[in-house]
Order: C-alpha cells, then structure tokens, then sequence
C-alpha cells in the first residue's frame, strides 16, 4: 500500500508547507529555514527549505518512510526547474505516466523540468534511507537576473533556463562528483546564522548551480572519462571520513587499502577518479585545511599544530604550508591573516 498526495509546485518553502499540512505536521520557520519533523506514524526524518533571492531555491529531504509515497507535483504558474542531487538510497521520477518512473539512484544528479502538459511526480520507497538535495529555480525571477548579463548564454542554456513558461519537458542524469558533495555539505553543516548564514549558503549554492551548468554543457564530464559505481564511491567517502578524523595518527597508504580489502593501486585509482587527486595529496590538503584552523586558535604551539596533524617534521610542515598559503606558520600565526578566515 502506498501513500499520495499532491502540492503546488512552486516556492520552495511553500511546497515545505504543503508537504507538512498533507502529513498532519507542524511547519515552522526560523532564520530563514522552512522546516518540519516527518511524524512518527509516517516513517522519521526532517524536510526543510531555503528560498533565496533572484528565484533560487534549496530543499533538503532526508528520511525513512513506513509506506511508499507518490508526490505528485501540481502544475503551476513557477513550475521551477530542479537540480537533484541523490545523497541516499534510489527513489523514482516521471512525467505523471502511472508505472513508468525513472530510477535516480544513489550519487546521481538530476536537472529536471516539468512542462504545463507533463508534470512531476516523485515515487519514494518505503524502508530507505530517503536523502535528496535539490535546487529549485523559478524561471520566471531568474529572468530579471539573466537579463543583466551582458553576453550570449548559448543556445543550450537558454533553451534550459529562459522556458519561462515550462513548455518543454526536460529530463538529463548524470553522476555527480566529490565538489559538488563537499559543496552539498557545507550548507547542511553551516554555522553561521542571519543574514552572513543566509549569504554564505546562497554563495555556495549559486557555486553548485554553476558548476552544473558547467557538466550539463560537457565542459567537465566527457563520456570517455571513468565514473565510480554506487559501491565504489561508498567507500571512497567512507575511506576519506576515516582519513580526516585520524590525521594525527594515519596508518600507511597500504595499511588503509588492506584494512578496506582493497589493493594499493586500486585505492589510488579509486582517489583519482573522485577527488582528481592522489592519496597522498588528499591527505595533505586536509592536513593543511586544518592547519589554518587550529592555527587560528592561540591555545596551540605550532609545535602541537604539527603533532596534532601527523606532521613529524616542523620543518617540512613550514615548507608545505608556505607553498599552499604564501606564508609560514608563525607569520600566519602572528600576523593579521590569522584574524582572517579563507575559504
């Protein structure tokens, strides 16, 4: 047995809204985030939403159902084109034909649009771990942004992004890569609040919609270039979060392969398809990522920095840490820059 209902297909926050109203949920909004708790009865989890200016939009969708669910997307004066991004397990997409959906699976992104005669509807399975990033974009106020560029778009984008009217169906997959999920998770686990929080998400949002932009024209995915299967990118974030939490005592490069019953090379190959580089460098630039941060902080020698990264030698830690920032340790440490965070 499976549930359905159906919501206006507009303003992400309002479609947050209906969502909850159709679940018997409580909604509310706070420093600029719709959001409400998936009730018990239902499965568990939590939907919330970002509307930003200009017409764009982000939603999060992160839960476990008790029965299927078919969400059927009205037609609407917006209609926006969405961007999907399948952080979970896979859930189904067509065009209003009953049976005839389209899988998304996991690491797959989605730019989908709807038209007045073929709408959304979205088949979510019951008893899956549900994790769906999306940005919604309303046509119709993107325009007023478009139109303040002073180049052609190309035939292509325009044919995607000035359909103000929806009168094109359009449906294109692809798998999306380790900048796009870094990108994805520093929105979901931003700190900042009011209006620097609400400009730091819209700035990296507006990075991810460029960025796909960016594949969809085939400026950065080529057919002929290798893409990870579901399995193997698992354990490429699972062996990338073991990597960052233990920088200060990491075992060899052949060590982590062993422990994840993989070979030496094969592990590397697996880095270099996904980050574009090497173990060694990825490890590396998460050293130094951190090393600015704990850098920042009076409390710690750079002495303790570089125990605390894993770095045995000060010497070497000062020579790569020069050549990422232009500056050694102690002069970022004891200069303005240390007052100044770089992302």
């Amino acid at each position: 047995m499976s549930q359905k209902f159906a919501i206006e297909d507009h303003f992400v926050e309002d479609i947050v809204k209906e969502m909850a109203i159709n679940l018997s949920a409580d909604f509310k909004e706070e420093d600029n985030i719709t959001s409400f708790k998936i009730p018990e009865i239902n499965g568990v989890g939590e939907v919330l939403a970002v509307q930003f200016a200009s017409g764009l939009g982000i939603m999060n969708s992160a839960y476990k159902l008790n029965e299927d669910l078919v969400l059927k997307m009205n037609k609407n004066r917006i209609n926006p084109l969405k961007f999907v991004f399948n952080l979970g397990d896979t859930f189904y997409h067509n065009f209003g034909k009953e049976g005839d959906f389209e899988s998304i699976p996991k690491y797959s992104g989605a730019i989908i649009g709807s038209s007045i005669d073929k709408t959304h509807s979205f088949k979510i399975p019951k008893d899956k771990n549900i994790h769906i990033f999306s940005l919604e974009l309303n046509r119709n106020l993107f325009e007023h942004k478009l139109a303040s560029f002073k180049f052609n778009l190309g035939d292509e984008l325009s044919k995607l992004l000035r359909d103000v009217k929806a009168e094109n169906p359009f449906f294109y997959t692809y798998p999306f890569g380790s900048e796009e999920f870094e990108m994805i998770h520093k929105i979901l686990h931003n700190t900042k609040k009011g209006f620097i929080g609400s400009l730091y998400k819209e700035g990296v949002t507006y990075t991810i919609l460029s960025n796909t932009l960016e594949t969809y024209l085939g400026n950065t995915l080529d057919n002929d270039i290798d893409t990870l299967s579901e399995k193997d990118t698992d354990q490429v974030v699972i062996i990338s979060k073991f990597i960052e939490d233990n920088l200060s005592d990491l075992p060899t490069i052949e060590e982590i392969a062993n422990k994840n019953f993989l070979s030496e090379s094969k592990l590397q190959k697996l880095f270099n398809i996904y980050y574009s580089c090497s173990v060694h460098d990825f490890t590396r630039n998460k050293r130094l990522d951190r090393a600015r941060i704990l850098l920042e902080d009076a409390n710690y020698t750079i002495a303790e920095i570089a125990d605390e990264l894993g770095i045995r030698s000060n010497s070497y830690f000062s020579k790569i840490f020069k050549e990422r920032y232009g500056v050694t340790p102690s002069k970022y440490k004891n200069s303005r820059l240390s007052e100044i965070r770089i992302y």
